[in-house]
């Protein structure tokens, strides 16, 4: 009978673990793939913020961000160069294996190629059906850390997330890179963005967001006149499902789910890493002292949702609001904003409010902008591809 089991060992997953661990649990990590040999669909970008709060592995940094140019659908740019480092690119691989180090060296136990295939809570324990055991494996609590995994959050009465996105990657040799370059436009990535990320040694990730058909989308933009010609050698391109929004609930008893599973992840970026880290650590806390009190019912754990949701709701309610109104823009609207931007105070607006892992701040002073607002009255009328709005904007 182990005090915790997490499921799932990413970096939300190994940090829950590393926090009880260290506070004297027994804790095992049932991880479905072994050691990492494939990294994750990520484009590995973590600011340095999270470094600095967090005991993450420095030894995985590859590269770091500091400029970045944002490119419209007709190839404007609008740069953003803050002077300082706002993140590291890191290797995932190494990434993920040092995070697993530190739950291990914290006391954790891991069992790597263990799926877990079925989970039931009882009045007294947690019950876990694996990939790698005849009977179950017993837990006084458990915490769902596996990513997006709706079958199994609607069985536990968590309910769903509202809405998914698609994203796909590749990693290429590049030329030209001298910046962060990201992308926007219906024809690039409807609904998010692409991006181009140097790594090291004249490799880059390259890859997009969109409500769906990520893949084709990426193909498209890997032979674009964006890329094409700097383009030295291709690599094969990688999907993955992202979730934009929360859960219904993220406890229940003896239960919590934390970092992608739980939808914390930026409605802005889709980044997940450091706001799953934030809310590992919230649950490692919270389940701590559920654990010594031996109180580990629905009534104990919401505290957890309450921390969480405090720390970042309000960032994630302002990235929806954003997100809305950015999907309402045609490629005309969005190239107007970056002819405007450089001369209307927006770009001066950015470069002081602008923080690489907290947006809301920002939105908030964008969305009141004579500009920005003049914009959303225009795509309160679904502007956006439709006809019979007679509103119009000068771009210059």
């Amino acid at each position: 009978m182990y005090d915790v089991a997490v499921i799932g060992g990413g970096p939300a997953g190994c940090y829950t673990a590393h926090g009880l661990a260290r506070e004297g649990f027994d804790v095992v990590v049932l991880e479905k793939n072994g050691t990492c040999r494939q990294p994750p669909v990520c484009t590995g970008v973590v600011g340095v913020e999270a470094f600095e709060k967090f005991s993450l592995p420095s030894d995985s940094i590859l590269t770091q961000v500091e400029d970045i140019e944002f490119i419209s659908p007709s190839g404007k740019l609008l740069p953003y160069r803050p002077g300082h480092v706002q993140a590291h690119v890191v290797d995932r691989i190494k990434f993920n294996e040092g995070l697993r180090k530190l739950a291990l060296e914290s006391g954790s136990s891991l069992l790597q190629e263990t799926a877990c295939l079925d989970i039931r809570i009882t009045p007294e324990h947690v019950e876990l059906k694996t990939s790698t055991s005849e009977g179950p494996l017993r837990a006084r609590s458990a915490v769902l850390a596996c990513g997006y995994n709706p079958k199994l959050t609607r069985k536990l009465h968590l309910g769903d997330i509202a809405y998914v996105y698609e994203g796909a990657q590749t990693e290429i040799r590049m030329d030209g890179l001298s910046a962060t370059e990201i992308y926007v436009g219906r024809n690039v990535a409807p609904s998010s963005f692409a991006w181009a990320v140097n790594v090291k040694d004249g490799r880059a990730r390259v890859g997009l967001i969109t409500k769906k058909g990520a893949s084709k989308f990426l193909e498209a933009f890997l032979d674009s006149n964006f890329l094409k010609g700097r383009i030295k050698e291709t690599g094969t391109i990688s999907h993955r499902t992202i979730p934009l929004g929360g859960l219904e609930r993220t406890y229940s008893d003896r239960l919590l789910a934390v970092g992608e599973v739980a939808g914390q992840v930026k409605t802005t970026t889709h980044g997940g890493i450091y706001y799953g880290l934030i809310a590992a650590q919230a649950a490692a806390e919270t389940l701590s002292r559920a654990l010594r009190l031996n109180d580990l019912g629905a009534s104990r754990l919401k505290d957890y949702e309450r921390r969480w949701r405090a720390l970042l709701d309000p960032e994630l309610s302002k990235g929806r609001l954003f997100r809305r109104f950015f999907e309402r823009l045609s490629d005309t609207h969005i190239d107007g904003l970056f002819s405007l931007a450089l001369k209307d105070g927006i770009l001066d607006l950015v470069h002081n409010k602008a923080m690489f892992d907290w947006h809301g701040e920002l939105i908030a002073s964008l969305m009141k902008h004579t500009l920005i607002k003049g914009f959303r009255s225009l795509t309160r009328n679904k502007i956006s591809g439709e006809k019979g709005s007679t509103q119009k904007l000068t771009y210059t």
